[in-house]
């Protein structure tokens, strides 16, 4: 008999380093994408929505170049806690690096309740934040496309929800916007 222990642990890291974001253990893009595709199956079946959203935090460079890289890490771990609190079980919040977030609303039923769900990640990620004791205060701009409504394929729908994401940001930060072409 040989003790495999070592290999199966080893097996797990690979697999998690594949699927998972490093610092903030979010979903990374290849889970994004699979996990996009049973939405989108379940978008079908159920005959509902789903949101794809982009998010970048506004003004993240001053707290590097603050506070150091060190204290930027930290904040990007605590607003993954805070969007993971703020999505619903059934949906995915992933990192994509940098200071930018991704994150599929499912089984949405109406515009309402995805201005609803959008409005608390605002307010979850605005909240002020305490990092090595110092208050730190970002916000988030969060660009949304919409399935079935805008198309069907997650790059489009995601570089649509991006465009829609710099449109927030021009239109003040803080805020929400939906693609609309």
């Amino acid at each position: 008999f040989t003790d495999i222990t070592h290999s199966k642990l080893q097996q797990d890291d690979i697999k998690k380093m594949a699927h998972y974001d490093a610092l903030t253990n979010l979903p990374n893009r290849t889970l994004l994408i699979d996990r996009f595709n049973q939405a989108i199956a379940h978008s079908k079946r159920a005959d509902t929505l789903l949101a794809v959203c982009f998010l970048d935090l506004d003004d993240f460079k001053p707290v590097n170049d603050t506070f150091g890289h060190n204290a930027g890490d930290k904040l990007l771990i605590e607003v993954a806690h805070r969007l993971e609190s703020a999505v619903r079980d059934e949906d995915t919040v992933s990192r994509l690096g940098g200071d930018e977030f991704s994150f599929l609303l499912g089984d949405i039923k109406s515009t309402t309740q995805c201005y609803e769900l959008l409005e608390r990640i605002i307010q979850s990620i605005s909240a002020t934040y305490v990092i090595d004791e110092q208050p730190i205060n970002i916000s988030a701009s969060v660009g949304v496309s919409i399935y079935p409504l805008d198309d069907v394929e997650l790059d489009v729908l995601l570089r649509h929800a991006d465009q829609a994401m710099y449109q927030a940001k021009q239109e003040g930060k803080n805020s929400y916007q939906f693609f609309d072409v």
